[in-house]
């Protein structure tokens, strides 16, 4: 009894955390109603159905098989392109969503052929795929629907396997962009960044690699094993941990960012214009602007400081800031702004060593002490705690 039941936690470990997150993102939705979390949940929720799918086959409930064989089928061809389209409602405008859709044409297709197939099979025949294939990984025998079910079930691993590079590659390139976007137009990026989604699509490449290594070579090596299914099964769950974590916490996203630019259309997105390269003397002149502006003005004090801030205070756009930023100047808005928060930060300790870190970090311009922590440790190399100043 004992060892069943622990059988029965790592087979169903992985189902436990999605549930967990769907129910939570659920509640999210229906309090707030974003966007986001919506697709996240969708997300969530099709991998608790996979996830099921396992449990179902590892616990050998061969009744059950035909339902949630053809359910598992569907929800592992449909997991990469639901998270994918969670990435792109959180890091690209809307008006760049049209046709991603169809990203789940293969999973409708391909479930729809897999459920159609056992719904023609006769009760033997299910059986005998059950066995053959499912739990033994064979095609030896299978004759009429169930020869055309293995094959279903091979064009499905193929599909599965081809999914995985271009929208892992995809959805990295994705982040690293909404993440450089942000720092060009934010100097208080803590809140808004996608740092932890990072580690989340590395842990995605491993997951997705031990999946692919599974469907090659069969379900049905781990079905006898419940140690050998531990180890995915543990990988599982901490990445669905994980993502639902970096998820539920991601309050800020490209709408937000597109609210505060005020860009409400393709047109309006920041890009060079030719009205830019007709002015270059304004190029050439605003970096000292830029620089005299917020040293004498002490902008960088300023919490939630926005390019657009200081544009304004120029009497210019933010294309004309980010652009001398980045080509003239070689650097970000957030490290431009918090390079010289630091430096006031390391004035304020060398004038009175007794001033607390937190204080030190509030009159510095930072909206939190981790951003404070973060941003020192990164120009200064130590904590403030081990900060001495140059005598």
């Amino acid at each position: 009894m004992h060892a069943t039941m622990i059988e029965n936690l790592i087979a169903s470990m992985p189902l436990y955390v999605c549930t967990f997150w769907s129910v939570l993102l659920l509640l999210d939705v229906v309090e707030r109603r974003q966007k986001a979390k919506l697709r996240l949940l969708a997300y969530m929720s099709a991998a608790a159905l996979l996830y099921m799918g396992h449990y179902v086959f590892f616990n050998r409930m061969t009744a059950l098989l035909p339902l949630t064989d053809t359910i598992y089928s569907t929800m592992n061809l449909a997991v990469f392109p639901l998270y994918y389209i969670y990435l792109k409602e959180i890091t690209e405008p809307v008006w760049n969503h049209r046709w991603q859709w169809l990203l789940l044409l293969p999973a409708a297709v391909g479930g729809a052929a897999i459920g159609l197939l056992y719904a023609l099979m006769s009760p033997a025949e299910t059986a005998q795929f059950v066995d053959t294939y499912l739990y033994h990984n064979q095609t030896a025998g299978l004759v009429g629907p169930a020869w055309w079910q293995g094959a279903a079930h091979s064009a499905a691993k193929v599909v599965f396997a081809l999914q995985i590079p271009p929208i892992l590659i995809s959805g990295y390139r994705k982040v690293r962009h909404y993440d450089q976007t942000v720092e060009a137009n934010y100097a208080d990026t803590d809140d808004k960044r996608l740092r932890l989604m990072k580690t989340v699509l590395l842990l995605f490449v491993v997951t997705s690699l031990l999946s692919f290594a599974a469907n090659v070579l069969g379900r049905y090596r781990f079905a006898d094993s419940p140690w050998l299914l531990l180890v995915p099964s543990v990988l599982f769950s901490v990445l669905q941990f994980m993502l639902g974590y970096a998820g539920y916490r991601q309050q800020f996203s490209i709408s937000d960012l597109l609210r505060d630019l005020k860009i409400t259309e393709p047109s309006a997105t920041p890009a060079a214009t030719d009205d830019e390269a007709a002015q270059p003397s304004i190029l050439d002149t605003l970096p000292q602007q830029l620089t005299n502006a917020v040293s004498r003005d002490r902008l960088y004090l300023q919490p939630d400081l926005k390019i657009t801030d200081v544009a304004d205070l120029l009497h210019t756009n933010r294309t004309y800031v980010s652009r001398v930023l980045k080509e003239q100047m070689g650097t970000t808005f957030a490290d431009f702004i918090n390079r010289q928060r630091i430096d006031y930060a390391c004035h304020l300790m060398a004038q009175d060593p007794t001033t607390g870190t937190d204080k030190v970090a509030t009159m510095s311009g930072f909206s939190s002490l981790s951003s404070f922590y973060r941003n020192f440790k990164l120009y200064k190399g130590c904590a403030p705690k081990d900060y001495q100043p140059p005598t």
